[in-house]
This record gives structure tokens, C-alpha cells and sequence, in this order.
């Protein structure tokens, strides 16, 4: 593994724990981990960890590879799509349904940089709240927002202020959002974590396949192009510490998913056989009232 967080000095706080690491994923939209994080996924889940995934924006009409496209035939086409990536790679999936930016009158110029609406923050808050409840991890992954797609920032915006109430001592980490990030030299925080993925090419591409409703031959070629220039996956913690419990639980995985001449059933314990997903649909809280955390978030500037 290549990581830009050194293992030689532990980090007050890494992660030290006698049961499975806990990951829960926030993704924008339902292709959203596959494009940016399926070779992290894939190492994450060889190391032993237990992931759940959120994904936040299910209503679209937006299938451009799909006869689907620009109809809410949309939704069902997308919601198999992710399930068909949580059965692949064994993520507990939920999913909060919310209208995305394209049904919430954002083209693909003004969805672009604008900043998300007080109330669809709130939302994106209400469908995470439980969730992280029920999942309780140690790590929590959520979109860095490059180019600031709205959406992106929406999920950013209320993971930020979801974890601080509910997770404090939950290691919060930043992940480039592909394609967006391509050719974007950006850096966030001063703990990144840069994990290699070449030994997870091919797992890292079939969960791009998953989704051939949005056109995944013209996304491989700008997935590959940009890790050639970055040299794997990019993340960053919002402390020391975050970047530490990533990068010792990514220690724990082999360097490959699948050693040559070897079937799965052959691997050592390492390996995380697939499993049937469990897709969770959620919903707000049933006891917010008007003067709760997440009704006060309107009144932040996102």
C-alpha cells in the first residue's frame, strides 16, 4: 500500500479495536462510491471491516444510458444499479430517496458551484441521523465536493454537521469525488491518505459496471487516467488521527484481492465472500421537533 500518512508513529487515537472495523459510506448519488472509492471499498472490505452506505439522492430522472433517461422510470432503473454494486461488494445499503439537483431545477451548469439549500441540508441530516445511529462506526467517509457539484456539498455539509452531534470520536475523511476531480490539482487537508488500488483493478471496475445506466465505457477511461497521475485513491482526514485509522485498517488488507492460481473459496480470512444486500430505506427521525439540532440547521450558512 502507498499511503501519504506514515504507520512508523502511531497517532494518538488510531484505530485499535478487538471486533471489525465499522465504515459507513455517504454517496451523493448512487454511483458515486463506485466511481470514487471502489478500490478502497474493495481493500476495506478484504481487511475484515463491516460497511454501510448511505446513498442520499435516489429520486432522479437522469439515466443517459438507459431508455429510462429524462423519465421517473429513472429511480427504479438507478435503485437496482445500486443494488446490484451493495451485492457485489457486501455493503449494508440504505437509501434516502431525496429529489437530486436535476428535480430540484439545477441544470448542469447551474448545479455547479451553487450553494445547497438550507432545507435540503436539513433533509440530507434527517436520512443520515439514523443511519449513522444504527451503524455506529469508526470511520465515516463523505464527499470532498470538488467543483462543488450541489449535491456533493449538500451530503459534505450535513456529514460535517451530522458527525460533530452525533459521532465526535468517529474518524471523519474526505474522499475526491470522480469524475469531477479529474484533472483538478487540489489538495484539502494536511493528513491525506493516498491508497493503492492496483492490486483491486478488477473489483474496482466491475463496480463501475453495475451502473450501465450512466454510461461507465466514458467513465473507466477517466478513472484510469486520473490514478495513473495520482497514484491510487485520494482521502483526507479531518485530523491526524482520521488519516492513522484508515491507513492501519488498509494495512490489514493484502496487497491483492486474489493471488494468481487461487480461488476465493482458496483465499485466507482475509477475503469477505459476497452476501445479499440488506437495502434500508431511510427516513427522517420521528421525534424532531421545531427547536432540535436539525431543525436549527437552517439557520447555517452552507
Amino acid at each position: 500500500m502507498s499511503t501519504a500518512q506514515s504507520l512508523d508513529h502511531p497517532v494518538p487515537g488510531a484505530l485499535r479495536l478487538p471486533r471489525p472495523a465499522k465504515v459507513l459510506l455517504v454517496s451523493p448519488h448512487p454511483d458515486d462510491i463506485a466511481w470514487s472509492l471502489g478500490g478502497t471499498v474493495a481493500r476495506v472490505a478484504a481487511a475484515g471491516a463491516a460497511m454501510s452506505a448511505l446513498t442520499v439522492f435516489g429520486r432522479t430522472s437522469y439515466a443517459p444510458g438507459s431508455a429510462a433517461h429524462g423519465t421517473s422510470a429513472a429511480i427504479a432503473v438507478r435503485a437496482r444499479e445500486d443494488v446490484m454494486w451493495a451485492t457485489a461488494t457486501g455493503v449494508r445499503l440504505h437509501r434516502g430517496d431525496l429529489p437530486d439537483a436535476s428535480l430540484r431545477g439545477y441544470d448542469d451548469d447551474t448545479e455547479m458551484g451553487a450553494q445547497p439549500e438550507p432545507a435540503i441540508v436539513s433533509e440530507v441530516a434527517d436520512r443520515l441521523t439514523p443511519v449513522l445511529r444504527a451503524a455506529r462506526p469508526d470511520l465515516l467517509l463523505v464527499p470532498l465536493a470538488v467543483r462543488g457539484h450541489v449535491d456533493h456539498l449538500a451530503a459534505r455539509s450535513a456529514a460535517e454537521y451530522v458527525a460533530a452531534a452525533e459521532a465526535p470520536d468517529c474518524a471523519l475523511l474526505y474522499y475526491e469525488d470522480l469524475p469531477y476531480a479529474a484533472g483538478v490539482d487540489h489538495s484539502h487537508t494536511e493528513h491525506p491518505v493516498l491508497v493503492d488500488v492496483a492490486g483491486y483493478h478488477a473489483q474496482r471496475e466491475a463496480g463501475v459496471l453495475c451502473y450501465p445506466s450512466q454510461e461507465p465505457h466514458l467513465i473507466l477511461p477517466i478513472i484510469a487516467a486520473h490514478t495513473s497521475v495520482t497514484g491510487g485513491e485520494r482521502l483526507w482526514g479531518a485530523t491526524a488521527s482520521a488519516a492513522q485509522r484508515l491507513a492501519e485498517l488498509l494495512a490489514a488488507a493484502p496487497q491483492s484481492d486474489q493471488q494468481p492460481d487461487q480461488r476465493p473459496a482458496e483465499r485466507g480470512s482475509g477475503h469477505r465472500p459476497r452476501r445479499a444486500p440488506v437495502v434500508v430505506h431511510a427516513s427522517a427521525p420521528a421525534d424532531q421537533t421545531a427547536d432540535s439540532p436539525l431543525r436549527r440547521m437552517e439557520s447555517q450558512p452552507w
